[in-house]
């Protein structure tokens, strides 16, 4: 994703500010409960590197996983174990270079997930990696303090088709690409687990010389496990923008995913990152075949979102969106609410805003190996992108908390926030 964090930051990298004014999909009023009011946000720590781009945070994924940067970071629970999805993953040690189109890796917390959703914190200290076996790995031979190479995510393609229909960027760089390892652009946009699986729709661009994300699929990850490697047999196609004959319209590309009631429902953007929301759900009994998508409709018609995050929260028996868009208003978090995922949707409530001079002298870096405490970003260069809601919010006798991602570029870095709402 470092291409497209340049490319915003030219843009000028912005969020939205409007909504909907009615239901575009009809049906009945929104419970009559005042919306969720936004008390104050904050960072709990960096994930990747701290001062300086290979200076390790407590995780030290640069020893550990031979990783010196990545991005997204896209939260999904099973079976009690928090996952992480990443993004494209800069190799710290003889591996995956700048240069090269790099893979997708991914994390775990050593909690269980029903303690971080407790006390997401404990991701600051014990967040770890899927790893190769040390003999496997070529970080130790080039620097001994490396202990092993991450593992990326390797796809298989299904039965009668080829990897070449989906992963148009390898990993790698010519002659030696690896045709089963998704490369930049080419990354997890939602997960979710179910029936003792984890999912990912995963994004395809038109080739390597043009990262436009242009298409979507459905990959299955049978057998998850934190010792295990992560391999995913890739479904189907789900949409594409190749031409006119995508079919959802082109308009899910980037897509977040919620299992609800018997459907997983899908949250779309087609043209990234100048798209507006649209909506369509599955029959969870339908999830291994193609098709079958009901298309329910524009949900959020600001066209200004790519990667975006939507949760269900029991706990407060809401929906969210979460995402960083591209608009007149500047560069900006926002987050609205809904009592069903078809809406309507609440006007959007900026979370972050790169504008805004307390957020720049809190989370701003003087120069990119100099990000101190919680400076973040050299917001010279990028803006923060990425944002990605964990699974569960934490209840208090006022109010609720979220947690979520949040990516830079320069340094290639993911931190943790939190955001308390008074509700």
């Amino acid at each position: 994703m470092r291409l497209g964090c340049i490319l915003v930051v030219i843009a000028g990298c912005g969020g939205s500010s409007s909504s909907p004014d009615a239901n575009p999909l009809g049906g009945d009023a929104p419970d009559a409960r005042p919306l969720p009011q936004l008390d104050r946000s904050a960072q709990l720590c960096k994930l990747f590197s701290n001062l300086r781009t290979s200076d390790p945070t407590p995780n030290d994924v640069q020893h550990r996983a031979n990783i010196l940067g990545a991005d997204l970071g896209i939260p999904v629970e099973h079976a009690n174990t928090l996952y992480i999805l990443f993004g494209d993953t800069i190799g710290y040690a003889g591996i995956w270079s700048p240069g090269d189109s790099h893979p997708d890796s991914v994390g775990f917390g050593l909690d269980p997930a029903s303690a971080i959703a407790l006390d997401p914190s404990l991701l600051c200290t014990n967040l770890r990696m899927l790893t190769l076996a040390p003999g496997d790995s070529r970080g130790p031979m080039v620097d001994p303090t490396v202990q092993a190479d991450f593992a990326a995510n390797a796809m298989a393609a299904p039965a009668g088709h080829s990897l070449g229909e989906y992963i148009r960027n390898p990993a790698g760089q010519p002659p030696q690409t690896f045709p089963y390892l998704p490369g930049d652009f080419e990354v997890p946009s939602g997960a979710f687990s179910h029936d003792g699986a984890l999912y990912v729709f995963y994004t395809t661009v038109s080739s390597p010389t043009d990262v436009d994300m242009k298409a979507s699929y459905l990959a299955r990850w049978g057998a998850p496990a934190t010792t295990a490697l992560p391999g995913w047999d890739i479904l189907y196609s789900v949409d594409q923008r190749f031409d006119s004959s995508g079919p959802l319209g082109g308009n899910f590309i980037n897509i977040a995913a919620v299992p609800h009631d018997g459907y997983l429902y899908a949250f779309g953007t087609g043209e990234y990152r100048k798209s507006s929301v649209h909506l369509a759900r599955k029959p969870l009994a339908s999830l291994a075949t193609a098709g079958d998508f009901e298309q329910l409709g524009e949900i959020i018609p600001t066209a200004a979102y790519g990667e975006t995050s939507v949760r269900y929260f029991a706990a407060i028996d809401r929906w969210m969106f979460l995402a960083q868009g591209i608009t007149a208003a500047g560069n900006q978090v926002v987050a609205r609410f809904a009592d069903r995922p078809e809406g309507p949707w609440s006007d959007a409530i900026v979370l972050h805003d790169m504008a805004d001079p307390d957020f720049r002298a809190r989370y701003c870096c003087a120069t990119t190996d100099n990000c101190q405490g919680e400076q973040f970003m050299n917001c010279d260069r990028t803006g923060f992108y990425g944002t990605y809601l964990f699974p569960e919010v934490v209840r208090d006798p006022t109010g609720f908390t979220v947690t979520y991602t949040m990516s830079s570029f320069d340094p290639y870095n993911v931190a943790l926030f939190t955001t308390k709402f008074v509700d």
